[in-house]
């Protein structure tokens, strides 16, 4: 395996134990993974809405700062987290637990996700593509939905995660499934917002004249 497709739970594992007594930010940990840690702070911001429980407030912040953080990918602009996470120094502490937890969640990924079919995952417009289809998928994370609606931040969680992953290792197969459940998140969110505008294009009139009363 040549040292780009280096397994990076293998990569970061070293990172924090040979540089990590000092402490380090998490923008520098991006940079000393040669981008590739970006991926995995993705994932672990998406890891919170693997489940159909919407966790009200917190998916619309994690959501905008991996759009963000998916549109510097998309401009080949060095990937890194807005100043005010990226640049705080993480204790030595704190980055031992970061390792043990981002080591394990690596290491699973990576039973599933290797490079397949890697040449045209490398290709400038593609790689854009697929950092435009995140930063999709992070704005329908972070949309204000009531919670009432199911699956409004699994889907898109699901469908960032297997991108995001897909596009650390190079897996030119995977990335597949990852495109297939954004299709299908798409038209989910495209059905559910026919839907309320369907509901409050008929029962206008009745919204409008309870508002008026109760103010």
């Amino acid at each position: 395996m040549s040292s780009e497709h280096e397994p990076l739970s293998e990569k970061l594992q070293r990172i924090l134990v040979n540089d990590g007594t000092a402490g380090l930010t998490l923008n520098e940990l991006i940079r000393r993974t040669e981008g590739r840690g970006v991926f995995l702070i993705i994932i672990l911001f998406s890891l919170p809405f693997v489940t159909p429980i919407a966790l009200a407030g917190l998916s619309n912040i994690l959501g905008w700062i991996i759009m963000l953080m998916s549109i510097r990918l998309a401009r080949s602009l060095p990937p890194r987290l807005p100043g005010v996470i990226g640049e705080r120094l993480l204790p030595a502490a704190h980055l031992g637990k970061l390792a043990r937890g981002s080591v394990k969640v690596l290491r699973l990924i990576e039973k599933l996700v290797k490079p397949r079919r890697t040449n045209w995952m490398t290709w400038r417009s593609v790689r854009c593509g697929n950092a435009l289809l995140l930063a999709f998928m992070a704005f329908l994370l972070a949309l204000p939905i009531p919670p009432i609606v199911p699956f409004s931040n699994t889907l898109p969680c699901y469908a960032i995660i297997l991108i995001a992953a897909s596009m650390m290792e190079e897996d030119g197969f995977l990335i597949w499934l990852g495109y297939t459940v954004s299709l299908g998140t798409a038209v989910y969110f495209f059905l559910v917002g026919e839907v309320i505008f369907n509901f409050f294009a008929r029962y206008y009139d009745r919204i409008l004249h309870w508002f008026q009363s109760w103010l």
